[in-house]
This record gives C-alpha cells, structure tokens and sequence, in this order.
C-alpha cells in the first residue's frame, strides 16, 4: 500500500523524545528521504535546505509551534502539504489550522495507518503535481525550437502561453503590444494599430479570430515602424466544460 511513498521526501517535526524516535524509525522505512527536526524553528530551516515534498509535524513545541512554522512554509509553497497531529488539549488550534489550508488533522495517539493512509493520498497529488509540472517543461521545450512565434489566449484575450521566439521578436518594441498576460491590438501611446488585418483593416484580428474561426488568414504587425506581414494560423481548443482557448503561430512572410 504504501509503496507509493518510495518516490517523496518528508520533513517530519516533533518534540517528543518518546514519540519522535520511534515515528522516525517507522517513517525512516516508509519514504525515499526522511528529515527530522525538534521545534518548529529547526523544521523551517530543514525545510530550506531540502525543500521536502510532504510536511508532517506537531503543534506544540518550544522556540517555535508547529502553526507558525506551517504558515511561514506556505507563505513560500502555498501548495506544500502540511499534515498536523495533535492532542486532545489542542484542539484550540483546530480553526486555525483549518484556515491556514492544513492538508489533513491527526489526532495523538497517532493511529498508525491512518498516517500512513494520510500520506499516501497526499503523495499521490505531490507525484501527479510533478509529473504535470514535468510534461509543461517537455512542452516548452518542443514550442521553444519551433521557427513559428507560438502562444495562446482566452475569450478574453488574456495570453495564457507563449514559446521564447514570441518574446524574442517583441522584446524591444513597443511594450504596450504585450504585458505580462495579455496580448494588444492598439498602441494607445502613439494612437495607431499594432496589428492590422488584412483582410479587413477596420477589423481587430483577434475579433476576428474568435468570430470566424478562419484557420489562416494574413495580418501585418507594426515593428520598427514598418509592417512585417505574418501568415496566422489557428486552432480553437474548447473541451465540454472548459472555456475555449485559440493556439496561434506566426510565420513571417
């Protein structure tokens, strides 16, 4: 069953030197690297040095409790599992951690496949997680090496995906033709379009993309003060209960 937890790292925080030693020993044999520390001050910083992919840990501990840690550890990976044990006397703590987003609540004397049932469904979304975060890379990567300009936007125009050669051709231009999410048709600064439609000049492009669906069509885009013609070419993505994305490429003419 608990296999699975062969491929994570935890970080493990307790105070208790009868319950520590023997968790550790268990544990020890569970994942694929174990860390531990005493106090919340000693478990923030072996969370520094190793960046684990689960936390377990006590709240009551000297130098610094286990809430405290937790929220300092979220304040730089808000998406870090966090599992809590605690005593019955604890249970003041309980709302706060449920507010701080703890990933689950044990209570002591820690049952042991509970814990153990705890950490496998919560290293099932760390692996799902990193596996994801891994093809988005191998995908980068393929859309970097292409020679077309490639990124993709939503309904509302807000870019959600861009390759290097879209920020290499634009990065010393005029940036209001992009920001950091979306994707400008117009220079308000200089009052003139910086895309053009050929087809229909009066027409915003991307308008146009999203109205007729034309899988390719010509547009010209304003670099240097002069207009650089592209070939578009476009396919609208729209699952059943997703909004639509249109991907794009730009090849110069």
């Amino acid at each position: 069953m608990t296999s699975i937890l062969k491929e994570i790292t935890l970080l493990y925080v307790e105070d208790d030197e009868t319950i520590r030693p023997m968790l550790e020993k268990v544990l020890g044999r569970k994942v694929k690297e174990l860390f531990v520390a005493q106090d919340g001050e000693e478990g923030y910083q072996k969370f520094i040095d190793h960046n684990p992919d689960i936390i377990l840990t006590d709240i009551k501990m000297p130098k610094q409790d286990g809430i405290a840690m937790a929220k300092k550890i979220k304040k730089i990976n808000e998406n870090i599992p966090v599992i809590v044990t605690s005593a019955h006397s604890e249970a003041n703590y309980f709302l706060e951690a449920i507010e701080l987003g703890i990933d689950a609540y044990l209570l002591k004397p820690i049952n042991r496949n509970k814990l153990l049932d705890s950490l496998e469904s919560n290293a099932k979304i760390v692996l799902y997680e990193k596996e994801k975060q891994k093809q988005q890379k191998l995908l980068q990567t393929v859309v970097d090496l292409q020679a077309s300009i490639i990124f993709s936007i939503d309904k509302n125009k807000e870019r959600l995906f861009a390759n290097n050669l879209f920020f290499d051709y634009f990065k010393n231009e005029n940036k209001s033709i992009y920001d950091e999410s979306s994707f400008c048709e117009y220079d308000e600064v200089n009052k003139n379009p910086i895309v053009k439609l050929l087809e229909n000049e009066n027409e915003l492009w991307l308008d146009y993309l999203f109205s007729n669906q034309k899988e390719s069509f010509k547009i010209s885009i304003n670099k240097n003060k002069q207009d650089v013609v592209f070939l578009v070419k476009a396919k609208l993505i729209h699952e059943k209960d997703d909004e639509p994305i249109m991907v794009i490429t730009l090849v110069q003419l």
